[in-house]
């Protein structure tokens, strides 16, 4: 049952990327990729751990990415928006 979950977190924050793809789900998935590079050569005894701390940095990377991916999609061109009206 652990596993099933820990494989749903991982494919429902793919999913929730994609579906949002539009909205900043590219930051979302680049963020998954960084978060799992950078914890990869972190430190493990194992390569199973290793693979696990970078499970782990995925899952994390994911949710940060999203949030930047959607603020530079829908915030700078807002901004943008207001700098140029003289707002």
């Amino acid at each position: 049952m652990k596993l099933v979950l820990i494989i749903a977190a991982f494919v429902g924050m793919v999913v929730l990327c994609v579906t949002g793809w539009n909205y900043g789900g590219a930051g979302g998935l680049i963020g998954g990729a960084m978060g799992f590079v950078l914890r990869l050569g972190g430190r493990g005894l194992d390569w199973g751990e290793r693979l696990g701390n970078a499970y782990v940095g995925a899952l994390m990377g994911m949710p940060v990415g999203l949030m930047i991916g959607g603020a530079f999609t829908l915030g700078v061109p807002y901004l943008l928006t207001a700098i140029n009206n003289g707002a």
